[in-house]
Order: C-alpha cells, then sequence, then structure tokens
C-alpha cells in the first residue's frame, strides 16, 4: 500500500471524498474550481488546498500532472 493510499483510509468518509474527487481532477488535468497554487522556489510543483490537506503535485513538460503527496497542512512542505 502507498503512502497516499494510507492517508487517505485515515481521513473522515467524506473529507476523503473531497480529497479523492481533487486527486482525480488533478491527475486528469481538470484544475478548474480547485484552490491551486504555486509553491515557491520549485518550478513546475503545484499545491491544491482541501480544508487542512494538501496535495502536491508536479506539472511535467509534457503538460500532464503528477500527484506527489498528500498530507496535513504542518507537514505536506516536507521533504519535498
Amino acid at each position: 500500500m502507498d503512502r497516499i493510499t494510507k492517508i487517505l483510509r485515515k481521513l473522515p468518509a467524506k473529507l476523503r471524498e473531497r480529497v479523492s474527487e481533487a486527486a482525480d481532477a488533478i491527475t486528469a488535468n481538470q484544475l478548474q474550481g480547485l484552490d491551486i497554487k504555486p509553491l515557491k522556489g520549485k518550478k513546475g510543483w503545484y499545491r491544491c488546498r482541501i480544508g487542512d490537506i494538501r496535495l502536491i503535485f508536479v506539472r511535467t513538460a509534457d503538460g500532464q500532472n503528477i500527484l506527489h503527496d498528500v498530507r496535513y497542512r504542518d507537514q505536506a512542505y516536507r521533504n519535498i
């Protein structure tokens, strides 16, 4: 089981559903309506905010989005 799945299993059901929908939208490159901002000092890295949860993802040169991490806000920006 990967780290993202493990974190999602620990979330409350409503929040898990919102985060899963946002993750699916990010990987499908449908970013409209999401709270997305670029990370400072990291070219091509972005974050999506869902309450206290942050979805960290990378936009590749060919325009695809790769989900890197899903964590609570206080731990999200470590080890990037």
